[in-house]
């Protein structure tokens, strides 16, 4: 059966959608991934400050936390990049999702005034012999 040449760019931007949508929840599960590791990281420098400040705590704990600190900075500001790194990535990959529905719907559109197109062909036709079927009545009669 021949393929008419939108079908088949219909069944591409469909397959180019589902793409997408799969790249967007992977990267949505990345990002939010990274805003757990970011709460996480952020947690455990609360718990080190509060075991360091607690009256009960003895000078080697305090002195721990603060050999500790830049570290567990160093670690909230990696983090808080690699959410930021994901939610661009996620915001690209979501610009990509809305081109893709905007690309298969414009096929979609496509194909409906095709359709309608060759409806109009058909009933045009049909008019005409139905003309011509009239004329030779008329001759005959």
């Amino acid at each position: 059966m021949r393929q008419m040449p939108l079908e088949v760019l219909r069944r591409l931007r469909r397959h180019e959608l589902a793409d997408v949508k799969k790249a967007f929840a992977e990267a949505v599960a990345r990002e939010t991934a990274a805003e757990t590791a970011l709460g996480q990281k952020h947690q455990q420098l609360l718990m080190e400050q509060k075991l360091a400040s607690d009256p009960t705590a003895d000078d080697e704990a305090v002195e721990a936390f603060s050999r500790w600190l830049p570290v567990g900075q160093r670690a909230i500001s990696e983090a808080q990049e690699k959410c930021r790194q994901a939610a661009m990535d996620r915001d690209c990959i979501r610009s990509a999702l809305l081109m893709a529905q905007a690309a298969l719907k414009a096929v979609e559109k496509l194909e409906e005034k095709q359709r309608g197109e060759i409806q109009q062909h058909l009933l045009r036709k049909e008019q005409a012999a139905l003309d011509e079927l009239a004329l030779r009545q008329r001759s005959l009669n």
